[in-house]
């Protein structure tokens, strides 16, 4: 007996939860420990790692690829966010404790340092890429341009512009340029 054919949208939207399953299933663990490493209460971890998917999931749904880097910024914004909130909550007490308040919410110093080599790698991914997957993928990630305007910049259709965009990533993809996704 086969299975009734999924109602429109119905296949999307299970791809959709299974990608945005994949990528919790593959993030948690290294953002429970950047929370343990930052001092985070026990109880509040799940919460602050819940927090940061919810903050994702849109670029995830748009369909966006989203860099580890990038994930750890929406961590680290949640984290400082969380401390905000409970600064509020307090009332403006000041007696807290004072080494709350000088924590750094820079990245720690390793965490630097990968960034960096993954940024050199992604650079040098991005350098070898033919000329108009470059263009196409530049303007996308890093000024944020549509599909349509890219388009019109670069004199070409949508459809080679998406091609241009999918070919670029499959590229760095495949050359370990970095964490892309």
């Amino acid at each position: 007996m086969t299975a009734a054919p999924a109602p429109n949208g119905y296949a999307h939207k299970l791809a959709e939860a299974r990608r945005f399953d994949r990528f919790v299933r593959s993030h948690r663990q290294p953002l429970i420990a950047y929370y343990r490493r930052r001092g985070a209460n026990s109880a509040d971890i799940e919460d602050l790692v819940q927090e940061v998917f919810l903050r994702l999931l849109r670029k995830l749904r748009d369909g966006e690829d989203i860099a580890q880097s990038y994930v750890f910024a929406a961590a680290s914004s949640v984290w400082i966010d969380s401390h905000r909130y409970a600064a509020t909550r307090a009332g403006s007490s000041h007696h807290g404790p004072l080494a709350e308040d000088l924590r750094s919410s820079l990245p720690e110093p390793d965490r630097i340092v990968e960034g960096r080599d993954d940024l050199r790698v992604l650079r040098q991914g991005i350098s070898k890429l033919p000329a108009k997957w470059r263009r196409a993928f530049l303007f996308h990630r890093f000024d944020d341009l549509s599909h349509t305007e890219i388009a019109r910049r670069m004199n070409v259709s949508v459809s080679s512009v998406e091609k241009y965009i999918s070919n670029a990533l499959a590229s760095l993809r495949a050359g370990e340029a970095g964490d892309i996704e």
